[in-house]
C-alpha cells in the first residue's frame, strides 16, 4: 500500500488484512501510531497522529461516521468497535463480477452479512425508487451499501454504490438467459409468448431468440419498438410462473430478483420514451406557434405557449431545454446559410425577439403596408399644421431630409419594422431570397430591398412620394393660402412667433393608449357604482378584453391598425365593393358566433386560450376555409373578437 494520511484508506487496508469489517479501536490506534512513526519522513502530516493518537483518531472517525463511511460501536467506554462499511461494499462488488462469470451465483443478500454486524450499515431503499434515481443520474462511490427492498416480501438485494445499474441489469439479464437457455424453459416460455400474440408469432419468436442468444440483450429494453413490448410480456410470464412456487430455491429467488430488477428498468425506459415523445410533440407545437402571426416573439411570450388542448408547453419541456432549443436553432446552420431562427432587438426595450428566417420578408411586407398609412397620416397632419402657420420644413423641399423624416417615423411608429430593416441579417436574407430557387423555402416573393449593398430609400420601401404628399396636404389649406400676394400679407399678420422648443408630437398609438386608459377608469367606476350584475359582468368582460389587447397588439400599434393589416393579408379581392363585402361577411359570421358564446362566457374565462379556441373553431368552418390564408385569418378573428367584447354596451 502506498503511503497515505487518509484514515478511511488505512481502515479499509486494516479490515482487508484481517478479513473482518469490525476493527477494534485500540488495535487500530496502536497500528496508526506505528504506521505514523514508520512513514513520518514520507508523510510529515502524520505527525498529528504521533501524540494523543486516540483522541485525534476519534475526531476523524466522527467525521467518517457522519458521512456514513464507518459505524462506531461502544459496548463500553474502553472497548470501541469500528465497522468499516467500505469493506462490505468492496466485498459485494466482487460478488457481482462473479455473477457475470457464473450467472447462477445468487445476488448478495442481508443474510450474507455476519450477525454481529448491525443492520445500520445498510441504506434501505425501495428497488423502484433507487433504480429510477440511479438510471437518471448515477455517481459511483464507495460510500453506500444499498438494501433494495423487493415486492412480495422477497429478500432484499444488497447493491454497493460501486456497482453500476448497468452491471446490475446485466447480471439480471444473464440469470434469465441462463434459465431460458435450458430446453424445458426455452420451449415453454416461447410457446406462451407466441400463443399470446396471434398473427405476430414469427416476430415474438425472433425477439425471444434475440434475447436468449444476444450478448447485449439489455439494449433491447431501451428500444422503442416491438422488442420492448414482447420482452415486458415475457417478464410477466416468468414472474407469474415463479411466484406460484411455494418453496423457493436459491435459484428461484435469483430468477425473481432478476425479473423484478428488469421490470423496474423496463418501466423506467418506457416512461422516458413516453416523456421524450411528449417532449418531441411539445417542441413541434412550439415550432408551429413560432411559424404563426405575428411571427416575432419574446422569450416571455414563448414560455406562455400552450398546446391545442390548452396545456402549457413549458412543463412538457424544461426552461433549460427550451433555452437549449432556441440556442441551437439560432446558432446552427448548414454551409454558409443563416440559422433557421434569427434574433433581433428594437431600440426601445432591447429585449430579443425570435423569428423564423422564412418569415422575415412576409413580416416586413405586412408591416410596411401597415406603417405606410400611419406614417403618411402623421406627416400629413404635421405638415398641415406647419403650412397653416405660414411656415415650411426642409423635408418638404429636400428628398434627403424627407428620407430622414421617414426613417424617424418608422422607428417610432413601427419599431419592429425598423429593427428588421436595420438588422445585420437582412442583406443575407435578401440575397438568399433572390439568388436561390423558389423552392428554397423563403416566403415573400422576389423583391429586392438593397441596391449596391445598401438599403433602398425609405420612400421606396413605404411607396411614398414627397411631392404627392405635399400636394395632398396643400389641398386641405384654405384657398387664400394659394394666392401669393394674399398669402404673403396674411403671413406678415398672422404668422405666430417660432417657439424655441417644440414638444414631440404623440403618435397615434400613444394617443390611443391614453384614451383606452380613460375608458378603463370609467368602466371601473361604473362597475363600482352599478348594482346590476349584468352591467358588472359586461364591464368585467370589457376589462378582460383590454388585457388581451395588450397581449395581442404591439405597444407601437393600435387594434384597428392590426385588424386592417391582417385583413389586407387574407382579403385579396381588388374591387372596393367586393373587398368590403367579403370583410363584412366575415365580420358578420364572427359576430353571430360570438353572440351565442357570450351568453355563457365569464370574464375570468375570457383569456388568450379561450379566444384562440374560438378563432380556431371559426377558421375551420367551410366558408372561411375557402378564403385561405389561415394564419392571418386566425389572428384577425382573435383581434376582432377582442374589439367586439371591448365595445360591449353597458
Amino acid at each position: 500500500m502506498a503511503t497515505t494520511t487518509s484514515i478511511i484508506v488505512l481502515l479499509k487496508f486494516f479490515a482487508g488484512r484481517q478479513n473482518n469489517a469490525a476493527i477494534d479501536f485500540g488495535e487500530f490506534t496502536e497500528y496508526l501510531k506505528r504506521y505514523s512513526e514508520h512513514h513520518l519522513e514520507e508523510q510529515p502530516s502524520l505527525v498529528n497522529y504521533m501524540t494523543d493518537t486516540a483522541n485525534v483518531l476519534l475526531k476523524e472517525l466522527e467525521k467518517l461516521s457522519a458521512n456514513h463511511q464507518v459505524l462506531i460501536l461502544s459496548p463500553t467506554a474502553e472497548k470501541k468497535i469500528i465497522i468499516v462499511i467500505a469493506f462490505f461494499i468492496e466485498k459485494f462488488s466482487q460478488r457481482y463480477k462473479e455473477i457475470l462469470a457464473q450467472p447462477m451465483t445468487p445476488f448478495p443478500q442481508e443474510s450474507d452479512i455476519p450477525k454481529k454486524i448491525p443492520s445500520e450499515i445498510i441504506t434501505r431503499r425501495t428497488g423502484a425508487e433507487l433504480l429510477n434515481e440511479l438510471l437518471t443520474k448515477e455517481t459511483l462511490s464507495d460510500k453506500y451499501l444499498y438494501g433494495l427492498t423487493m415486492p412480495h416480501d422477497m429478500p432484499s438485494i444488497l447493491l454497493p454504490s460501486l456497482v453500476s445499474v448497468h452491471t446490475l441489469a446485466e447480471c439480471a439479464v444473464q440469470k434469465l438467459r441462463t434459465m431460458l437457455a435450458k430446453e424445458e424453459h426455452h420451449d415453454y416460455f416461447m410457446k406462451k409468448l407466441t400463443v399470446s400474440n396471434p398473427g405476430k408469432e414469427m416476430t415474438a419468436k425472433n425477439i425471444f431468440n434475440r434475447f436468449v442468444q444476444n450478448a447485449d440483450s439489455l439494449t433491447m429494453f431501451k428500444e422503442p419498438e416491438d422488442s420492448f413490448y414482447f420482452l415486458t410480456q415475457l417478464l410477466f410470464f416468468i414472474r407469474q410462473d415463479y411466484e406460484k412456487v411455494k418453496d423457493y430455491t436459491a435459484e428461484d429467488i435469483g430468477i425473481l430478483h432478476a425479473v423484478y430488477i428488469l421490470e423496474i428498468i423496463a418501466n423506467y425506459y418506457k416512461t422516458r420514451a413516453q416523456e421524450n415523445s411528449k417532449k418531441e410533440t411539445a417542441f413541434k407545437n412550439l415550432e408551429q406557434h413560432l411559424s404563426k402571426p405575428p411571427y416575432y416573439f419574446t422569450l416571455g411570450t414563448i414560455t406562455k405557449f400552450t398546446s391545442s388542448s390548452g396545456v402549457p408547453l413549458l412543463g412538457q419541456y424544461s426552461e433549460e431545454e427550451l433555452k437549449n432549443f432556441l440556442h441551437t436553432k439560432t446558432t446552427e446552420s448548414l454551409a454558409n446559410d443563416l440559422p433557421e431562427i434569427l434574433v433581433f432587438k428594437t431600440e426601445l426595450d432591447k429585449q430579443p425577439y425570435f423569428i423564423y428566417k422564412n418569415k422575415v420578408m412576409p413580416l416586413i411586407m405586412r408591416l410596411c403596408t401597415d406603417a405606410r398609412a400611419a406614417i403618411r397620416e402623421t406627416i400629413r397632419k404635421n405638415w398641415f399644421k406647419v403650412l397653416k402657420n405660414f411656415d415650411d420644413l426642409p423635408e418638404m423641399k429636400e428628398q434627403k431630409a424627407f428620407e430622414k423624416r421617414l426613417e424617424k417615423e418608422v422607428s417610432v411608429q413601427s419599431p419592429i419594422l425598423y429593427a428588421l430593416l436595420t438588422s445585420s441579417f437582412l442583406p443575407l436574407i435578401n440575397y438568399e431570397m433572390n439568388m436561390q430557387q423558389d423552392e428554397s423555402g423563403l416566403e415573400g416573393g422576389r423583391i429586392s430591398l438593397f441596391e449596391n449593398g445598401r438599403l433602398v430609400p425609405y420612400s421606396e420601401i413605404l411607396l411614398m412620394n414627397r411631392q404627392e404628399l405635399l400636394t395632398d396636404t396643400k389641398i386641405l389649406l384654405p384657398v387664400w393660402y394659394t394666392i401669393p400676394v394674399v398669402s404673403w400679407i396674411m403671413k406678415l399678420i398672422m404668422r405666430p412667433p417660432k417657439s424655441k422648443k417644440q414638444k414631440p408630437e404623440k403618435t397615434s398609438a400613444q394617443i390611443y393608449r391614453e384614451q383606452e386608459e380613460e375608458k378603463s377608469k370609467h368602466d371601473k367606476m361604473e362597475m363600482a357604482l352599478s348594482k346590476k350584475s349584468m352591467v358588472s359582468r359586461k364591464v368585467a368582460l370589457r376589462e378582460s378584453a383590454r388585457k388581451l389587447e395588450e397581449e395581442l397588439v404591439p405597444s407601437s400599434s393600435t387594434l384597428d391598425r392590426e385588424l386592417h393589416s391582417y385583413e389586407r393579408t387574407w382579403n385579396k379581392l381588388i374591387g372596393k365593393t367586393t373587398h368590403n363585402n367579403l370583410t363584412e361577411d366575415v365580420n358578420s359570421l364572427i359576430r353571430d358566433y360570438l353572440r351565442k358564446v357570450l351568453r355563457h362566457i365569464k370574464s375570468e374565462g375570457f383569456n388568450r386560450e379561450r379566444i384562440e379556441n374560438l378563432a380556431d373553431t371559426l377558421v375551420k368552418t367551410p366558408a372561411l376555409q375557402k378564403i385561405g390564408e389561415t394564419d392571418a385569418m386566425l389572428m384577425y378573428i382573435q383581434l376582432y373578437i377582442v374589439k367586439l367584447v371591448k365595445n360591449l354596451p353597458a
